[in-house]
């Protein structure tokens, strides 16, 4: 069996990084063809975990944040051997892909796991959007893309990865906190399937495959990574401190009870902003652009070992 790796070395606190070293050995006991691959910028996972599908990986393994899992999926997904076998160990600031499975925390077992000949089809999304200098993206993602604070929230959290000393949800917490007090309800107007559901100020708009983003917040709570729909979670526009009330029931998926909040289902989200301010997106933790934006849903198309 031939195994493909790529390793964000920069992803992830030293606990998580001594975990991968020994899952690392483990795996090294159980395959002898092995290419690992070392990001140093964005563009890269995705570019190697193409490479690897295309240079003949039975199985194409991303090991990071979410960001580093959204890369190596869409860089299978737009290899010539797209139904490549794909798989993560998350070790990233908030690894939220991860909490939609259950994973095993022993290193021997994750490894034998991977020996398996056992593949579970998933969905993915596919973006487009205009970056910031106006050209056009597209763009994979395995969990959640989001618009509005969520982008500037991703963005500032991106920003302070660099020597940060926090735990993964704590550092989420903070500027989640901290981007909600400087945020201003943006208008947009928003279609699901080709019929107009809102038009009007948002706080977010989340547009979810998986459950969770924003390191462990349960935004999308009966969102399922296998049922070939979004579940597109509206959080209107209103004040900090109803935001920010709203902001502590999120984590266990009380925030569907708020009259601000209404979830639907769809296989195509559209969206536009009807303000003259940017409205950036956060797509599986990265920052690839801003509204105009366009989410397909592209159901089953990714084969996960876990």
């Amino acid at each position: 069996m031939k195994i493909g790796i790529v390793l964000n070395p920069a992803s992830g606190g030293r606990g998580k990084k001594l975990f991968w070293s020994t899952l690392r050995r483990a795996i090294e006991a159980r395959f002898t063809d092995l290419s690992l691959r070392e990001t140093k910028g964005f563009g890269d996972a995705g570019r190697f975990g193409r490479e690897l599908a295309d240079d003949g990986a039975d199985l194409v393994i991303a090991v990071g944040g979410d960001g580093t899992i959204g890369e190596v999926a869409g860089g299978i997904l737009k290899s010539q051997r797209p139904a490549t076998a794909f798989s993560f160990i998350a070790t990233g600031t908030g690894c939220d892909f991860a909490r939609n499975f259950p994973i095993s925390r022993d290193p021997a077992k994750i490894a034998e796991g991977l020996m398996s000949p056992s593949v579970r089809q998933i969905d993915a999304g596919l973006l487009t959007c205009d970056d910031e200098d106006g050209d056009t993206v597209t763009r994979h993602f395995a969990n959640i893309a989001s618009f509005g604070v969520s982008g500037h929230i991703v963005r500032a959290v991106n920003e302070a990865r660099t020597g940060q000393r926090l735990p993964g949800p704590m550092v989420f917490l903070f500027h989640s906190l901290l981007q909600i007090l400087r945020y201003k309800p943006r208008n947009i107007r928003l279609r699901l399937d080709g019929e107009d559901v809102y038009d009007g100020p948002i706080t977010a708009v989340a547009v979810a495959n998986g459950a969770w983003f924003g390191g462990g917040m349960k935004v999308a709570p009966d969102a399922d990574v296998a049922d070939g729909l979004f579940d597109v979670v509206i959080i209107r526009g209103a004040g900090r401190l109803k935001v920010l009330s709203l902001m502590n029931s999120i984590y266990g998926g009380g925030h569907v009870r708020s009259p601000l909040v209404s979830i639907h289902r769809a296989r195509l989200v559209e969206a536009w902003p009807i303000c003259k301010e940017p409205i950036p997106i956060d797509s599986d933790g990265e920052a690839p652009g801003k509204l105009p934006a366009r989410f397909e849903m592209l159901a089953g198309v990714l084969g996960l070992k876990i």
